[in-house]
């Protein structure tokens, strides 16, 4: 089974992600933070979790993942305050609608649900 989760490689491919959410009317692009030497542990323990509920899922959102240990994507994090990983941004009209810290599966279920059935 192919992934779900697109592993974010530069802007381009953030800002193609957004896009390609908006064009295709889902209702919600979910944008994980990970990192790939820092907090490498917790990121990897979700990583199972995230492809899993991605691919239930797939039907009302996108999902992207963003390595925020990439120099390119550190003002980017900074940007939107990330302190802690992963961090899910839930992203909806280009514009966020929900930030989530270190989710449980049910957590991240009940955003997905909560925010897919609003618009």
């Amino acid at each position: 089974m192919s992934s779900s989760v697109v592993a974010v490689q530069d802007m381009d491919d953030l800002y193609e992600a957004v896009e390609n959410a908006n064009e295709k009317k889902k209702q919600l692009l979910v944008l994980e933070f990970i990192g790939s030497t820092s907090y490498r542990s917790t990121c990897e323990f979700m990583k199972p979790i995230v492809e899993s509920v991605a691919n239930t899922y797939k039907n009302k959102a996108d999902f992207c993942t963003v390595d925020v240990d990439k120099n390119e994507f550190k003002d980017l994090a900074k940007a939107f305050r990330v302190q802690a990983l992963p961090t899910f941004l839930m992203i909806m009209d280009y514009q966020t609608v929900e930030l989530i810290v270190a989710p449980d599966k049910q957590e991240l279920i009940k955003s997905i649900n909560k925010l897919a059935t609003t618009k």
